[in-house]
């Protein structure tokens, strides 16, 4: 079935931002990354969401993301649950998998080539308190741009609307607009290197947990 004029002209805009970032992804060195990264995870460690949850859903990053390994490490330093997605083959749904460690490897390719435990139990989406979640693009009101595959979309449409989901990307990921449909699901809080945005102004997401 040919798309209608009002998805063709969505799909395309949202193409343009992926290109988009792809350049400016090229303009960044590893050391520059590195660098943000390391600030994002400070600022993560130190919220209110990070330090009050005992389960915590984490990635695997790529070379175009945010390396949240230091977070992850914190998380077990904290005693806290780690885990992480995993697209099954012929699937097209993610579920969350319990990780022991970060360390390649336990690690394996899962259906979209992305690494994810070798193995671990499934961990129900009850009983995640947080997910921090990666992007190719956001905006300041948690508009998210993914790959295309809408993975994260239906995983964060399933959970229940009180959970934390907080969207990680560096400063040059976010836009003005993200241009969304009824299936794209907005995250609450976005950080990158530079600043923190609530999707919802009361929301103390990423307040520093001594904070009033």
């Amino acid at each position: 079935m040919e798309a209608s004029p009002a998805s063709r002209g969505l799909t395309e805009q949202k193409n343009e931002i992926r290109a988009l970032m792809r350049e400016r992804l090229g303009a960044t060195t590893t050391d520059e990354r590195a660098a943000c990264s390391r600030e994002i995870c400070a600022r993560l460690s130190s919220s209110r969401a990070f330090i009050d949850a005992s389960t915590v859903m984490l990635y695997m990053p790529m070379r175009s993301e945010v390396d949240v390994i230091a977070v992850a490490l914190e998380a077990f330093r904290l005693g806290k649950t780690i885990c992480l997605p995993r697209v099954e083959t012929g699937g097209d749904t993610m579920s969350a998998v319990a990780a022991r460690t970060f360390d390649n490897d336990s690690m394996q390719p899962d259906a979209m080539g992305v690494r994810s435990p070798r193995d671990g139990p499934r961990i129900p989406d009850s009983a995640i308190d947080l997910v921090i979640v990666p992007g190719i693009a956001f905006d300041l009101r948690g508009g998210r741009l993914g790959r295309g595959g809408g993975f994260y979309d239906r995983f964060l449409a399933q959970l229940p609307q009180v959970r934390p989901t907080i969207g990680v990307c560096f400063d040059w990921q976010v836009v003005d607009s993200i241009p969304c449909d009824t299936l794209d699901t907005p995250v609450k809080a976005v950080v990158t290197d530079r600043r923190t945005a609530h999707r919802f102004p009361s929301d103390r997401l990423l307040a520093p947990k001594d904070s009033p």
